[in-house]
């Protein structure tokens, strides 16, 4: 996305440490599915299949897109909203939220062009399954090589 560079994506996926991602090569167009473990300051890591591989960022050079699988607020349940409001703090509401993969409003920077917009509004989230997901690539590469 045109509006945010590496270093703010950064900031909005460092928030989602532990959540499914899913990843396309922009070499070959393949899909894999991992988890995020982590992020450096040009890369993040991310485990497929209990390998963990660093994915390396930068503004303008990009082989991979990567994008957090999250849950709209829609799905969020009475019991997750009653421990949520609970809390001690209310600002630890979101990043509560974020732990259990919700889509929150971000914040990047006082003044930043993305604050208060969804991940998945910024292209950096999905709000599909991992199932789907992949039964729409199969279809799809069905679909081009008829």
């Amino acid at each position: 996305m045109d509006l945010i560079n590496t270093a703010g994506q950064f900031i909005i996926f460092s928030r989602y440490i532990g959540q499914q991602v899913v990843i396309r090569s922009l070499l070959n167009n393949e899909i894999s599915i991992g988890t995020l473990t982590g992020i450096k300051q040009n890369g993040m890591m991310v485990s497929v299949d209990g390998l963990g591989r660093w994915i390396p960022f930068y503004d303008n050079f990009v082989v991979c897109e990567v994008k957090l699988l999250l849950k709209t607020l829609k799905e969020l349940t009475p019991t997750i909203t009653a421990t949520a409001n609970s809390l001690p703090v209310k600002a630890f509401i979101p990043p509560y939220y974020q732990q259990l993969g919700f889509d929150v409003p971000v914040f990047i920077s006082p003044g930043h062009a993305c604050n208060c917009r969804y991940v998945q509004e910024l292209n950096l989230a999905d709000y599909r399954s991992a199932e789907e997901i992949f039964q729409q690539n199969t279809l799809q590469h069905a679909l081009e090589s008829a």
